[in-house]
């Protein structure tokens, strides 16, 4: 039992400290909103992510290699509230991709509070087919 227990208090310690640089290099940006759902496909993938009541104005989006990244501010409603569940301030969800994006065909659009992201896999990223010469 003890091993056990030594085995995955191991791996959560190793987890954490590789995330390290992500998890402390913008300390004043929450990572667990947005919801996401990604969909990928051979040479391209789609990102959803639900943003309720934000405008294209309140979000910015990173591309670089197989990384996007997601950044929002959502800010909160005036006055001071009884009862409050929705989030409010500023926002960042990183995304791995599994091959690296075409940065000039990135596509992005906001439609009813639900954020896609429309990637394409870069040329040099996609299989190639090797024609085999006969002797």
């Amino acid at each position: 039992m003890f091993w056990n227990d030594w085995y995955g208090w191991q791996r959560n310690l190793w987890d954490d400290l590789a995330n390290l640089d992500t998890r402390f290099a913008r300390p004043n940006y929450r990572r667990s909103y947005p919801g996401v759902q990604l969909y990928t496909q051979e040479n391209d993938a789609t990102i959803r992510a639900e943003v309720p009541g934000l405008e294209a104005d309140d979000l910015s989006i990173e591309v670089q290699d197989d990384l996007v990244t997601i950044q929002m501010e959502k800010k909160a409603a005036e006055g001071e509230a009884l009862r409050q569940e929705r989030p409010a301030g500023k926002f960042e969800k990183l995304v791995r991709l599994p091959f690296r994006a075409n940065q000039e065909s990135v596509r992005a659009e906001l439609k009813n509070g639900i954020l896609t992201i429309h990637l394409e896999r870069a040329a040099e990223d996609r299989p190639r087919k090797i024609a085999v010469a006969a002797r």
